[in-house]
C-alpha cells in the first residue's frame, strides 16, 4: 500500500512539495496543512523520500526527483559515470543490442543506464518491496522487473550477458548515523554468494561489480578492473571467461572518456626527490604504477610502499596535465626520520591553513598527529600535508604542500 501510494499522483505531488523543505519540524506541519486529507504517516513517508532524493543529488550532482529510494539502495547505488562505463563496456563486448540480465537490480540504477544505451534489459530482484521501487524507477525504460532469487532464477536462452552486483550489506544489522547497515566483507556471505556467481559464470558470460577490496586470490582467471571515479576507488569490475587481466580504470565525472591502465607489474624504486606522488587508488590495487613512474620519471619510495617520488619538474608537469588524473603530487619541503619529537621540531616556523596526515605501511593515530601538528604550526594560507611511511631505515616523515604545475 505505501509503495503504491508513493507511486500515485497524490504521493508524487507530496514528494515534490516536500522537496522544498529540509527541516522535518517545519516540513511535516506545513505539508499536513497543505495536504490535509492525507494521513500523517504518508506525509512523513513522502518527506523521507524527498530527503533521500536530495541526498543522492548532493552525492551525484544530477536530479533524482523521479526516483523512489531507500537508505541501503543509496549506499550501494552505482554512480552515473560508473554505470555509464558498465553499459559502454557491455555494448562494446557483447553488441549494442545485447540482452542483459541484471540479476540483482536493486533500485535499478545500472539497468537504467543499460536501457539508455539501447541494450535490452531484464531485471531481477529478490526483495518484493524493492521490486516495486525498481519498477517505478525503470518504468520509463520499459524494463521488466521480476521478483526472484538470483541463485535459483532460470536464465533465458537469449540472454547475452549476466550482470550481478551482489548485496554486500547485512539487512538485519543496525543502521549507523547515515542510515547504512553493516558491510559484509566475506564474499561467501554476499547475496548471491561468490560461489554462486562462479557457478553461473561456468554457463553464461558474466559481469560482476564487487567490492574493491576483494582478495586477489579469489579472482583466478577473471578479468579484473579496479575502477575509480574522481579519485575515489569504487569497485572491482569483473568479467568472466577472461585471461586474468588486471587493470585500473580511471573515470572523471566531468569527462566522458575513461583511462584504462594495465597492471600486475612490478615498479622500480628511486631515491627520494623533490616530489612525492600519491597514485590513484585504482592504480595501487591493480599494481599498475609503472604508468605513473614512467610519466613522472621516478620510482617507488620503497619497494613495499605504493607512493612514488621524482626530481623531474617537467615530467611532473606532464603528469599533472593528464585527464583523468593519475595521481596527486606533493612538493616535499622537509624530510626526517619520523618520531613525534622530530615532527614537532620540524614544524617550528612552518605555516599552515590546515593539516592533512597520510600514512602508508604504518598503524598510527592519524588524528592525534594532526591535532598536535595544528597546534605546533603557525597560521598560514596553504595546507600542510604530513606524509609518513615505513622504510627499511625506519619510519620516514615528510612535510609537503600540494603541487599543481
Amino acid at each position: 500500500m505505501s509503495i503504491s501510494w508513493l507511486q500515485s499522483p497524490a504521493g508524487q505531488a507530496v514528494i515534490q512539495a516536500a522537496r522544498e523543505y529540509t527541516d522535518p519540524l517545519i516540513a511535516i506541519p506545513a505539508l499536513r496543512k497543505q495536504f490535509f486529507d492525507i494521513g500523517p504517516d504518508l506525509i512523513s513517508m513522502a518527506f523521507g523520500q524527498s530527503q533521500l532524493q536530495h541526498r543522492l543529488e548532493n552525492r551525484w550532482g544530477t536530479s533524482a526527483a523521479d526516483l523512489l529510494l531507500t537508505d541501503d539502495g543509496i549506499s550501494q547505488a552505482t554512480r552515473p559515470e560508473v554505470a555509464r562505463y558498465h553499459a559502454e563496456f557491455i555494448a562494446k563486448k557483447f553488441g549494442a543490442n545485447a540482452h542483459v540480465l541484471d540479476l540483482t537490480c536493486g533500485l535499478g540504477f545500472d539497468s537504467r543506464e543499460f536501457a539508455r544505451h539501447g541494450l535490452r534489459v531484464t531485471a531481477i530482484e529478490i526483495d518484493p518491496e524493492i521490486v516495486e521501487y525498481a519498477r517505478h524507477n525503470l518504468m520509463q525504460f520499459d524494463v521488466a522487473v521480476h521478483c526472484a532469487d538470483a541463485a535459483e532464477f532460470e536464465i533465458p536462452n537469449d540472454v547475452g550477458v549476466v550482470f550481478v552486483d551482489p548485496a554486500r550489506r547485512d539487512p538485519n544489522a543496525a543502521k549507523d548515523s547515515m542510515g547504512n547497515t553493516k558491510r559484509i566483507f566475506n564474499p561467501s556471505q554476499w547475496s548471491p554468494s561468490w560461489e554462486t556467481i562462479n557457478q553461473i559464470a561456468k554457463t553464461h558470460p558474466l559481469i560482476a561489480k564487487v567490492a574493491p577490496g576483494i582478495d586477489k586470490s579469489e579472482l583466478a582467471n577473471w578479468d579484473a578492473r579496479w575502477v575509480s571515479a574522481d579519485g575515489d576507488l569504487v569497485e572491482c569490475f569483473l568479467s568472466s571467461a577472461g585471461t586474468g587481466i588486471r587493470a585500473a580504470v580511471l573515470l572523471d565525472s566531468e569527462n566522458v572518456n575513461h583511462l584504462e591502465v594495465l597492471g600486475d607489474s612490478a615498479t622500480s624504486t628511486a631515491p627520494l626527490g623533490n616530489f612525492l606522488i600519491i597514485p590513484d587508488p585504482a592504480l595501487i590495487r591493480a599494481s599498475a604504477l609503472d604508468a605513473v613512474a614512467l610519466l613522472c620519471n621516478g620510482g617507488l619510495v620503497n619497494e613495499h610502499i605504493a607512493w612514488l617520488t621524482s626530481d623531474d619538474a617537467n615530467a611532473i608537469a606532464e603528469l599533472n596535465a593528464q585527464s583523468p588524473r593519475l595521481a596527486n603530487v606533493l612538493k616535499i619541503e622537509s624530510h626526517f626520520k619520523f618520531s613525534e619529537k622530530q615532527l614537532a621540531a620540524n614544524l617550528k616556523g612552518v605555516t599552515s591553513s590546515g593539516v592533512t596526515v597520510m600514512t602508508r605501511g604504518m598503524q598510527l593515530d592519524v588524528e592525534a598527529i594532526r591535532k598536535a601538528a595544528v597546534k605546533a604550526a603557525s597560521s598560514g594560507n596553504q595546507e600542510l600535508v604530513i606524509a609518513i611511511y615505513r622504510d627499511d631505515a625506519g619510519p620516514q616523515g615528510l612535510l609537503c604542500r600540494r603541487y599543481l604545475s
